[in-house]
């Protein structure tokens, strides 16, 4: 049976705001990725282990909300990731292992990172996160071997397990002071990190945050009451306790004594009190001597 005219255009208008709305579409010009004006969502797994573009580029009109679940997975040729402001959610493992991925850029609307979104990105050393971002998941930067620096908003309260193991090119790191929820090898295997300032609040913090952290020099807790550590643990490995000599722990006028006294604090050889109120940054060095891996990639 043949439909009218004015049906069968009812139903084309359908098909193609179902195709703008759905994600994932998009085509390939000259090295770039160019994702559809009106397109809502890229789809989990849409170009998965392409790498046949170095670009995306977001098309007018831009309504991208969502990223899905590991839609760039294995993009070895991407380089760079600018999303628009539009973009609100990210899914599991976005950009995992995105080996050639250098720059990422994320737009203020995103206030969770979500778990594996650049771990094994090697290449990667530059990320700006908005400013407004409350979360980082588990192993969010894992194995980012690139990265030399990072810089967490001010506005994070949660940072999650293995966030930045095994980021051995870190040289410091500084915690905000709204983390409420610092957990277990956060910054594990940081061969390279020399200086880290923990938040300056006494909520329980995670198991050996600085595992395989052998180059650490000077340790910030600006938290007047020592924290407890979760499973009574401690900073270091057990194997590691040389470490409580190597580096210095540095805690608020007046707060020493209840640092030489607290259990998981009291290891350390030198406690030093916070002589201005300021962080004090040291100069980048070697890094310590190489770790075993602790961790056996997913």
């Amino acid at each position: 049976m043949r439909l009218p005219k004015h049906l069968v255009w009812v139903i084309m208008a359908v098909a193609f705001a179902g195709f703008s709305a759905n994600a994932g579409e998009g085509y390939v010009r000259d090295s770039v990725l160019h994702i559809p004006g009106g397109t809502r969502a890229v789809r989990a797994y849409s170009f998965a282990d392409r790498d046949d573009f170095r670009e995306i580029r977001f098309e007018a009109p831009v309504k991208v909300s969502e990223i899905g679940e590991y839609a760039f997975l294995g993009c070895s040729n991407l380089r760079e990731v600018n999303l628009p402001h539009t973009v609100r959610t990210l899914g599991e493992g976005c950009f995992r292992e995105c080996t050639g991925l250098r720059k990422a850029y994320l737009p203020a609307g995103v206030t969770a990172l979500p778990r594996y979104i650049f771990s094994w990105c090697e290449n990667l050393v530059e990320v700006r996160m908005p400013s407004g971002l409350r979360d980082i998941a588990a192993h969010a930067f894992a194995y980012c071997g690139s990265l030399t620096g990072i810089v967490i908003p001010s506005t994070v309260t949660h940072i999650g397990s293995n966030a930045f193991s095994f980021c051995g090119s870190l040289r410091e790191v500084s915690v905000p002071d709204a983390v409420t929820e610092l957990e277990s090898y956060a910054f594990s295997e940081c061969v390279f990190l020399r200086f880290a300032r923990l938040p300056g609040r006494r909520d329980l913090l995670g198991e050996l945050i600085f595992s395989g952290c052998r180059a650490l020099e000077r340790i910030e807790e600006p938290s007047t009451v020592p924290p407890k550590f979760d499973c009574d643990s401690r900073l270091f490995e057990e194997n590691e306790s040389w470490m409580y000599s190597k580096c210095v722990l540095v805690v608020p006028t007046g707060s020493v004594s209840a640092y030489r006294e607290a259990r998981g604090w009291s290891c350390f050889d030198r406690i030093e009190a916070i002589s201005d109120g300021s962080t004090a940054m040291p100069g980048t060095g070697s890094p310590g001597a190489e770790s075993s891996t602790k961790e056996v990639r997913p």
